[in-house]
């Protein structure tokens, strides 16, 4: 039997893969990894890899709780260049939820530095996103840090001290994943939630398309060359789009143009 894989609410239930098993005891307890982008359609999340823990199982749906993230290996050899340091924290925070998370940032600073303001940094990272999350649910936190917001607040602060380059949040882990277990709607709430997600994607898949055709007859239009045309051609496309016709060859043109 496959069972389907939901993120939990977080993620609007998402049906992230699917997975084998002859006993749904034998799916509880799995951890599954995917690309951020896949749930939120964001291609700018691409370098995160969320993992999710299978809590429950009913029917063949088995519904999961947040275990953790990491930034990809390609992305973060990426960040790191010759002659710059790499600087790694390691810490844990209580949020809101009282959910508690091990978070290890990284800071990436353009020359080399001694070991005396590499510990500065770090406690000023470590003060910077305490400060951030502590007063935020888990929800909210994965927000601000998927964003990108508090990666950019955390590298702003340390410019200040040291010209840094950017910081990146490169793994979190869920140290009690207990606080996270929640229940799972009903096979008719799910659906409607599945449902309502899918029609919201619809319409804007719908207007996005819509925004690219208009954007591709702009351009279709900017790339004519009227000047080349004739003015008894010029006027049968001012025909088409019940425009006058009467004027100069230069009048039709801009009036085609605008």
């Amino acid at each position: 039997m496959w069972y389907r894989l939901h993120a939990p609410s977080m993620f609007n239930y998402t049906i992230m893969a699917h997975t084998p098993a002859d006993n749904p005891e034998f799916v509880n307890g799995r951890v599954t990894e995917v690309p951020l982008e896949k749930l939120t359609k964001d291609y700018n999340q691409k370098n995160f890899m969320i993992k999710f823990r299978v809590n429950e199982t009913r029917g063949n749906n088995a519904f999961t709780s947040f275990d953790g993230h990491r930034l990809t290996s390609d992305y973060k050899r990426a960040l790191t260049r010759r002659r710059n340091s790499r600087i790694d924290c390691n810490f844990v925070l209580k949020l809101k939820d009282d959910v508690q998370i091990r978070i290890k940032p990284i800071i990436m600073v353009d020359k080399r530095i001694k070991k005396s303001q590499e510990k500065v940094l770090r406690a000023l990272t470590h003060e910077n996103i305490e400060k951030s999350l502590t007063k935020l649910t888990l929800s909210e936190a994965l927000k601000k840090i998927y964003s990108g917001d508090l990666s950019k607040d955390a590298a702003a602060t340390l410019k200040t001290t040291y010209p840094t380059k950017r910081v990146e949040i490169s793994k979190i882990s869920v140290m009690n994943p207990a606080s996270l277990m929640e229940v799972p709607p009903d096979e008719d709430e799910l659906e409607k939630i599945l449902s309502s997600s899918d029609e919201k994607e619809t319409v804007e898949e719908s207007v996005s398309e819509e925004v690219e055709a208009e954007e591709a007859t702009e351009k279709s239009n900017d790339d004519v060359d009227y000047s080349s045309m004739k003015v008894a051609e010029l006027k049968e496309l001012l025909k088409e789009k019940n425009l006058p016709v009467s004027g100069t060859k230069s009048e039709l043109i801009e009036r085609l143009q605008t």
